[in-house]
């Protein structure tokens, strides 16, 4: 039996490598100014939960004609003990199990909800029982399932939940919540946190591979017009894919592999067995290799796809101007919309390029991904990724940058990607297209119950058992922003105006950076108390005439 599993592949992360600047991999660290409030000795334990995808996809209901992914959440998490400074955990108990969202709706379950069990040993050769993922976790439940500690990485983990994007009342929810438990060894509970295993089996190829749709689209031997409209749109497709190349010359060592496939794919799939996309085409989701002279199915699927018409828009997928005329009508999409982060306004190809660029034969996929650098870098905010020529945007500014050579040499992924204290960064930020804060109450959940506001982990005291007052050894290099560093400031922004420019501006009138998640209130000396609503930008004209105000 081949492993089948979301980078697993890539073997086994080593060490934790800051994304952050200056300081920026300490609890504390940096060159600090006297503490305000006396530390203290003891403190409780706080957890920091995430899913290491922003939304996972799933063929959904129907497994019986072909399969691209399988139900597939994983769901990462950190304990860390609360004191100055705070420190990440590991000898105690994580479990994961399901809750009720904020809507009421619970995920229990997902085997009556799919077929996806009774076709698993067909497409990958392995035989979990009902409710249980590929590498043998559960979906989430009313009973907790043990998450396992990776001492490579630094995390527990529970790899592969099989999570689908339907309730338990039958209604479509691709942002279903699970709560994870941190106890002791006497089973005291230490901590809890919310995560969302955000999944959908949106990967919709109706628009033009349902029958009688697109005429671009329609196979030589006609339309399928089958009554399930799922195994119609599939059944379509596998005749198309007959009518353009044949595999023929694969099948010995598809059969070798374990896939006993006939010359039609098609009439495969009528016999009773499903397909395995993968199975020809490799893909670095499924750690699947493929096999040698065919494409990467990342690769050819959206270079096939780049010429495309959309029949509603007249278009090409590739010269598409929004995402609900191109990447939505494939990827999760019209009714899911994943990119529900904090960046939500940016489009997918502002980021990723469009089709052409995203199937280049020397991309790897899953891999050659943007970083957070290419857009966050010398204090400025990019609206793309792109730099003038069209390449991705290059910097020797580590501020904001992901971990180099993360998971593997010469990559730099997000996901993987650790800073402040040895936490990674999706525990204060979110996971990829779901940041903080996100569209999605769901998401949000997790970030309010941490700090009592939504956005990102902001507040020291999450951690720290009294914020520490440091000039640059926060996250991404950063001071305090509390009481403290308001009142003892003015030395350190004298002698340091150029450090002060990358967040508050060039004209120290305050930007993005900046800008305050929630009002805040300190006192100014002779300016007395100064309060500032939600996403003010913080300057020096808040409470001084400008820098030199004194």
């Amino acid at each position: 039996m081949r492993r089948v599993g979301l980078y697993l592949a890539l073997g086994t992360l080593v060490g934790l490598s800051s994304c952050g600047g200056s300081g920026g991999s300490s609890g504390g660290g940096g060159t600090t100014l006297p503490p305000v409030i006396p530390p203290t000795t003891t403190g409780g334990y706080v957890v920091t939960a995430w899913s290491e995808l922003g939304m996972h996809c799933i063929d959904g209901k129907d497994y019986s004609v072909f399969s691209v992914l399988p139900p597939y959440n994983t769901l990462h998490a950190q304990v860390i003990k609360i004191g100055n400074p705070p420190s990440v955990v590991s000898g105690v108990t994580v479990t994961y199990e399901a809750m009720p969202d904020t809507t009421g709706s619970t995920n229990v379950s997902s085997s009556a909800k799919t077929n996806f069990w009774t076709y698993v040993k067909a497409l990958f050769l392995a035989t979990p029982a009902a409710d249980v993922g590929l590498t043998g976790n559960p979906v989430q439940s009313g009973t907790p399932h043990a998450m396992k500690f990776n001492s490579g990485s630094g995390y527990f983990e529970a790899v592969a939940i099989p999570t689908i994007p339907y309730d338990d009342a039958g209604n479509r929810n691709a942002y279903p919540m699970a709560k994870v438990v941190a106890k002791d060894s006497s089973g005291n509970v230490l901590g809890t946190a919310s995560a969302v295993l955000a999944v959908s089996d949106e990967m919709n190829c109706a628009t033009c591979h349902a029958s009688g749709s697109n005429p671009a689209a329609q196979p030589a031997a006609g339309w399928e017009y089958n009554p399930d409209s799922a195994k119609d749109v599939k059944f379509n497709i596998l005749k198309k894919h007959d009518d353009r190349w044949t595999i023929s010359g694969y099948l010995p060592t598809l059969l070798a592999n374990g896939y006993t496939y006939q010359a039609s794919l098609y009439q495969t799939a009528k016999s009773g067995t499903p397909i395995l996309c993968a199975s020809c085409h490799g893909s670095n989701a499924l750690s699947a290799p493929g096999l040698t002279g065919i494409k990467p199915l990342t690769a050819d699927m959206h270079t096939l796809h780049a010429s495309a018409i959309n029949p509603a828009s007249g278009s090409s997928l590739d010269n598409a101007t929004t995402p609900l005329n191109s990447c939505y009508l494939c990827h999760p999409g019209q009714q899911t919309k994943c990119q529900r982060g904090a960046m939500n306004k940016t489009a997918c190809f502002d980021c990723h390029g469009n089709l052409t660029k995203v199937g280049v034969a020397s991309r790897q996929g899953w891999l050659d991904l943007p970083s957070c650098q290419m857009c966050h870098s010398g204090g400025t905010r990019y609206a793309s990724t792109f730099d003038s020529t069209g390449a991705w945007r290059t910097t020797t500014d580590a501020t904001f940058a992901t971990s180099p050579n993360m998971p593997s040499a010469g990559k730099s992924l997000f996901r993987f990607s650790t800073g402040h204290g040895g936490l990674y960064c999706s525990g204060c930020h979110g996971s990829q297209h779901a940041e903080y804060p996100s569209l999605q109450a769901n998401d949000n959940v997790y970030s309010t119950g941490l700090q009592g506001h939504t956005g990102k982990i902001v507040e020291c005291t999450v951690c720290h058992l009294s914020a520490p007052t440091t000039l640059n050894g926060g996250p991404h290099g950063m001071h305090n922003i509390d009481q403290g560093w308001v009142s003892q400031h003015r030395q350190y922004a004298k002698n340091n105006k150029t450090q002060c420019t990358y967040c508050h501006g060039a004209d120290f009138r305050g930007t993005a950076l900046s800008a305050v998640p929630v009002a805040r209130s300190f006192s100014a000396g002779d300016a007395g108390t100064k309060t500032f609503p939600a996403g003010h930008q913080m300057n020096c004209y808040d409470c001084h005439n400008g820098p030199n105000g004194g």
